[in-house]
């Protein structure tokens, strides 16, 4: 595809809050391009299976149907679509730096929509780098994007929602799950399955998951945790503790996935020194916006759950209440027209706001998972700092996290902190006996992404480098 430089509204993700957002700016005439680094729209939730998959596979999710719906309506509205590309840089004005197989481009706009959504969150315990231990959010990936099974028998463990949807297409595909280890209690499923009822489609969707699991007779272990976790000649042992008894329970299985929950993407804002706020409900932290998702930078919108963590229907919501905004600062639509649609929306926004925050209680980390961390346990996997490492600075004087990070080097590998920052955060804060808010967060650096060398000089004769004279001392 042969891109223009410059486009009147560029959104990065393509997930569902910046395909909301494409659409509804595209409508009223202004030139879109939509960036991502998966082959097509969708983002985590929708994500898309290979193209060669559609048509031989028999196995379909409703969430690859709503992908394909995703991928008609940004070419019947003529949005440029930048896939398989890696925004690396963006700077003030706005310039986006991206790169693919074939090099770098740089784009600019003067309205910016991030829609990055979140990250896996996976606080550590003992032997979590053992081959066959995976994230829930990479057995996603496996069941949605390339519909295979991570093992024929595996653990699931952490805590959310995540962990009943995974369970529930494990199941589907002819999967077999050893167990569901969840350190919430089966009460406080009770009550977050109340504030669900506002709304109704995802209600429907967990009863049939819960009892697809129920009727699979899946054994459940609640208000426990993953003690740590050995290598075996027939696979792994799983040692699973009461949280509250502290009863040893051990299994065997072929694979492990666990998550404990989500941290909202701020890579980008936090590189453009937007200000944050920490809410644990939301995911940790978050850019300051308005209601309409404006940050405090002209032209700069956070939207989906990278904006603080809401789920996938909020997501667009979220986006096109940005794209009104949009609307309105540039004169396509007047006062009337913007406070109609945008109410309309605020309204609808509000109620899925009361169900995400009964999930979101499930998404707690209790603190039991941060004190079975022992000493030794690698934290950060880049740079192979332990629990002990951090620890000792602070026992040393670090009193934040880049104070921790400069004398740790922990945040300084290819995830640049997406890992362990919160981890990290944790255990200092238990360390120091203060508020996790109060270590602040990593400074936002370039590149945002790993950044191959050769993308960045590109293709050239050592005749052709221009000789410079040596300076003269």
């Amino acid at each position: 595809m042969c891109y223009k430089k410059e486009y009147d509204v560029i959104i990065i993700g393509a997930g569902p809050s910046g395909v909301k957002s494409a659409l509804t700016c595209s409508k009223k005439g202004l030139k879109v391009l939509i960036i991502d680094s998966n082959g097509n729209s969708g983002g985590q939730i929708y994500r898309a299976p290979p193209k060669s998959y559609i048509k031989k596979s028999e196995k379909t999710f409703e969430e690859n149907l709503i992908q394909l719906k995703f991928s008609e309506d940004l070419t019947k509205n003529n949005i440029d679509t930048a896939y398989n590309h890696t925004v690396w840089q963006v700077s003030p004005g706005f310039k986006i730096d991206a790169f693919n197989e074939n090099g770098t481009i740089q784009w600019n706009t003067k309205n910016l929509i991030v829609a990055t959504g979140t990250y896996e969150k996976i606080i550590p315990f003992d032997g979590w780098t053992t081959p066959g231990v995976i994230g829930l959010a990479a057995c996603t990936i496996l069941l949605k994007a390339h519909q295979t099974l991570p093992g024929n028998k595996i653990v699931l463990a952490g805590n959310g929602p995540l962990l009943i949807s995974v369970a529930y297409y494990i199941l589907k595909f002819g999967g077999k799950v050893d167990a569901i280890v969840d350190t919430s209690s089966k009460f406080e499923w009770i009550k977050s399955m109340i504030s669900l009822i506002f709304n109704p489609k995802n209600f429907i969707q967990g009863i049939s998951w819960i009892l697809k699991i129920i009727f699979s007779r899946v054994p459940i272990y609640s208000n426990s945790l993953i003690n740590k976790v050995s290598k075996k000649e027939n696979g792994i042992s799983v040692e699973i503790q009461n949280i509250k008894n502290k009863q040893i329970k051990k299994l065997t299985t072929e694979v492990l996935a666990v998550g404990h929950g989500l941290t909202p993407s701020t890579d980008i804002s936090r590189l453009l020194k937007i200000n944050h706020s920490y809410d644990d409900l939301k995911g940790g932290w978050i850019p300051k916006l308005d209601k309409y998702f404006k940050s405090s930078m002209k032209g700069l919108y956070i939207v989906g759950d990278g904006s603080g963590i809401s789920g996938a229907i909020a997501a667009e919501e979220k986006g096109e209440l940005a794209a009104y905004s949009i609307l309105k600062d540039l004169k396509l639509i007047d006062e009337t027209e913007f406070e109609n649609n945008t109410s309309k929306v605020i309204k609808k926004l509000k109620r899925y706001e009361i169900f995400a925050k009964g999930i979101a209680k499930l998404n707690a980390t209790p603190k039991s998972l941060i004190e079975n961390i022992s000493n030794n346990t690698v934290i950060c996997r880049c740079e192979d700092i332990t629990k002990k490492d951090i620890i000792h600075a602070a026992e040393n004087g670090a009193r934040n996290l880049n104070q921790i990070k400069s004398w740790t080097r922990f945040g300084m590998g290819p995830c640049q902190g997406r890992t362990c920052q919160y981890s990290v955060a944790k255990i200092a804060s238990e360390h120091l006996r203060c508020n996790i808010k109060d270590l602040g967060y990593l400074t936002g650096r370039t590149p945002l992404r790993p950044f191959p060398l050769d993308k960045a000089i590109g293709d050239f004769e050592y005749e052709e480098i221009t000789k410079v004279e040596a300076a003269p001392l």
